[in-house]
């Protein structure tokens, strides 16, 4: 064990202590196995009610305390962090306690489900000065990683059409306990879960807001489930299609720009730009849901913020852009029309 001294007044012992909230799917295949294996932290403790998820968080983290609700957590251990992969609906009161308590936060997409809850948030952040992170891991996907690579390199030029296609079949996702059904856990549907991932992949690409966003949505059971939004940019425009619908699971679009295009397909991307280079790669981007693989340096980015003031914030106002493009997407639905951003 050792010490370091982050910031006037602050020192954290390493390993970073910390509790995973809610022990579903996401937690014991995306998050627990590489916070088992991270020296840089120590899972000291599960907030689950659930009996079969409690044997599932004992059986990874055998001596870890369970507690049943979190302020029984926050009134008998001392944190530096807290892993949020509840539901969504349950986020922002678990930031909030955190918040309360000076605790840092790495969070499951979305952030929170509502720019009212995202306001109280963002207070808090700033009241209480603790890290706030968003597990956005799709930018660390192998395609998408080279896809930002290639466009940062300027490989196509100035960037003027981007279309996007997630396709799922109805079934698809919804956690041990199958809540993404519900509009009142999940927040939203396939916009606020797919959508979400998309939207910072584009504004990576961008790096710019959109002046106005339209879209169209079809939706069973309160949630929408087949979505398209179209972004439109000063120079250039984004259009993002995804739906529950499908017979198939598959992932494609295509980046054009000034000098070239890139043509994503799933498991392999083109670039064209007066040569022809094809990259392959191992794992289809539409191939399951957890992506172990893609959340290590999501924990890096998390570990850094805490230890280097100067690192934070950019997580934040991505995520803080996701939110507020999907209920401006939202809006534009309801009112049949476009809406400036």
């Amino acid at each position: 064990m050792r010490y370091l001294n982050i910031q006037k007044n602050i020192s954290y012992r390493l390993p970073l202590k910390g509790a995973i909230i809610g022990f579903g799917g996401v937690a014991e295949n995306a998050h627990a196995p590489l916070l088992k294996e991270d020296p840089r932290f120590f899972i000291k403790a599960i907030v689950e009610p659930a009996p079969e998820r409690i044997l599932a968080a004992k059986r990874i983290f055998p001596e870890a305390t369970v507690y049943r609700h979190i302020d029984d957590l926050f009134q008998k251990e001392e944190l530096d962090f807290i892993d949020i992969c509840t539901p969504p609906a349950y986020h922002a009161e678990a930031i909030l306690k955190a918040c309360e308590r000076k605790v840092n936060v790495i969070c499951e997409k979305p952030l929170v489900t509502s720019m009212e809850e995202l306001r109280k948030v963002i207070e808090a952040v700033q009241e209480s000065d603790i890290v706030l992170f968003c597990v956005n891991n799709w930018k660390y996907a192998p395609i998408w990683s080279k896809t930002i690579e290639l466009v940062n390199k300027g490989a196509i030029g100035e960037i003027k059409e981007i279309s996007l296609t997630v396709l799922r079949t109805p079934k698809s996702g919804g956690g041990v306990s199958d809540w993404r059904r519900s509009k009142k856990i999940a927040g939203g549907g396939i916009l606020m879960d797919h959508g979400w991932h998309h939207i910072y992949f584009i504004h990576s690409l961008i790096k710019k807001e959109p002046i106005y966003i339209l879209a169209k949505m079809k939706y069973l059971n309160e949630l929408e489930d087949d979505v398209k939004v179209e972004f439109i940019y000063e120079n250039s425009k984004a259009d993002l299609y995804l739906t529950w619908r499908s017979a198939v699971r598959k992932n494609f679009g295509k980046i054009l720009g000034e000098k070239g295009c890139i043509i994503i397909a799933d498991d392999h991307l083109i670039l064209r730009n007066g040569f022809f280079v094809r990259y392959n790669f191992d794992t289809p981007l539409s191939k399951g849901s957890h992506h172990l693989e893609w959340m290590k340096p999501v924990l890096d980015e998390f570990f850094n913020e805490i230890m280097n003031k100067k690192k934070r914030g950019m997580n934040l106002k991505e995520a803080i852009t996701c939110l507020r493009l999907i209920s401006l997407a939202y809006e534009s639905h309801k009112k049949n029309q476009p809406i400036r951003c």
